[in-house]
């Protein structure tokens, strides 16, 4: 049996942010990752505060919430093959080291071009 799908709260004005959902979307076969804006309806749902998270990929699994690096492995996870590993990779890499490495890339997110519209979280398509 299938595990329950995980919900991904991202930021929706993020040009990276949506280009990872996108990549992970297009990779994420058996539907089991449900892609939401960190400030929708959601998100509130879920228990964010008022206008999301801004600092982090936030994945809710079941009722528990996990950020950063944790939140990245899960998504990788839910993948499988390959991609599993590398989750376990991450997982097997100390804590610290592994958000100081998300980290980086998170403080520079924006400076990645293009337009942050992201087709995953329209109407038809988000879990909002």
């Amino acid at each position: 049996m299938e595990p329950d799908p995980i919900i991904v709260l991202i930021d929706g004005e993020c040009a990276m942010c949506n280009r990872t959902a996108l990549w992970f979307s297009a990779r994420d076969r058996r539907g089991a990752m449900l892609f939401a804006a960190n400030t929708g309806e959601a998100a509130r749902v879920c228990g964010e505060p008022v206008g999301g998270d801004q600092r982090t990929v936030v994945v809710w699994v079941g009722s528990r919430r996990l950020v950063r690096s944790e939140a990245v492995a899960a998504m990788l996870a839910r993948l499988g093959g390959g991609w599993a590993l590398a989750a376990k990779l991450i997982a097997c890499t100390p804590r610290a080291w592994a958000d100081r490495a998300y980290d980086l890339v998170a403080r520079r997110r924006h400076r990645f071009g293009g337009a942050p519209a992201c087709a995953l979280l329209n109407p038809w398509h988000q879990a909002d």
